[in-house]
């Protein structure tokens, strides 16, 4: 975690400046000092000393916050904590420190949101983009015994909050699972003309859509969340997911007319319809970036991240 931790403070602070290993204190450990924590509002002045703290079974004791305050240069500190540091040891600190501390889970948070905003790649494969329909596992991850696509999100938490009322709340990120369709069948044109065709499609249960999906629509390298699954009863069926397929694949092309004396030529559009009998479907799972909500008065919602609107989980 510490690694993660250095290379997303590398984007998200201002002059980060290296420290003397001699400022490392048991259980603590300095990753650095900075002028601006782009993070953080409510930090000017002098520079901040960002330290982090590993996982481990125990919460931060008295004993260990004492001896840190002891040992640690200046007064403005950010902890970076894998571990719980109860809310009354931070009371014990001297009174001229200014302490910002983050427990586990919202450094989880800052981590996971960092890397959907592509701040962060945790995993160190680089992927070449290759067409869905031909090799479709260079981007999946296992959902279960099935292999899952990580689209890109659309919005940040950010955007959401500037346009949200306020009020208390805390936010995790996470997966909402939707559907890839892969469909191949006939459209059929003037005079009967028959053509063969591929379509790659997303089924979002969220936001009850379906819409055509692109190869740059997917996020490379997606970091591990949670997944939430909708009901079985939000999937469409696939006969209510042929009804609603006619207006999205059927369309209108160039074609080029003649007289019979083929002295002027002419372009208009004709339509091609598609032949619904004749398709061939099957579906990948995959998943878009979200964040669960969870209210103080215990409600939680799902924002989705590409809609910037929040659903019942």
């Amino acid at each position: 975690m510490e690694e993660i931790v250095r290379a997303i403070l590398k984007s998200r602070t201002v002059s980060l400046e290296s420290v003397s290993d001699k400022y490392d204190i048991y259980g603590f450990k300095c990753l650095g000092k900075a002028e601006k924590l782009l993070d953080i509002d409510d930090v000017n002045g002098s520079s901040v000393y960002i330290w982090h703290v590993k996982n481990d079974i125990l919460s931060v004791s008295k004993n260990e916050i004492e001896r840190w305050a002891i040992d640690a240069p200046g007064t403005r500190h950010w902890i970076l904590s894998e571990r719980k540091i109860p809310e009354f040891i931070l009371q014990s600190l001297p009174k001229d420190f200014k302490v910002i501390f983050w427990g586990p889970e919202k450094l989880s948070r800052w981590v996971g949101e960092s890397v959907l905003r592509g701040e962060l790649v945790v995993k160190s494969s680089d992927i070449e983009e290759l067409p869905i329909l031909d090799n479709i596992t260079e981007y999946t991850e296992n959902y279960g015994d099935k292999e899952v696509l990580t689209l890109k999100p659309l919005i940040s938490l950010d955007d959401w909050l500037k346009t949200e009322p306020s009020g208390s709340f805390n936010s995790i990120p996470v997966y909402i699972l939707v559907k890839i369709w892969r469909i191949n069948g006939f459209v059929v044109g003037p005079e009967s003309i028959e053509e063969n065709k591929k379509w790659v499609l997303v089924e979002d249960p969220w936001m009850e859509k379906l819409y055509h999906f692109r190869n740059e629509d997917l996020l490379l390298n997606p970091p591990e969340l949670q997944k939430i699954i909708p009901s079985d009863s939000n999937w469409l069926s696939i006969k209510s997911l042929k009804e609603r397929l006619k207006p999205i694949l059927d369309y209108r092309k160039k074609e080029n007319l003649s007289t019979a004396t083929d002295l002027v030529r002419s372009t208009m559009l004709e339509w091609w319809r598609v032949d619904i009998q004749s398709l061939e479907l099957e579906f990948e799972y995959a998943q878009i970036p979200a964040w669960m909500i969870n209210f103080e008065d215990g409600e939680q919602k799902i924002l989705h991240s590409q809609s910037g609107k929040i659903y019942q989980k």
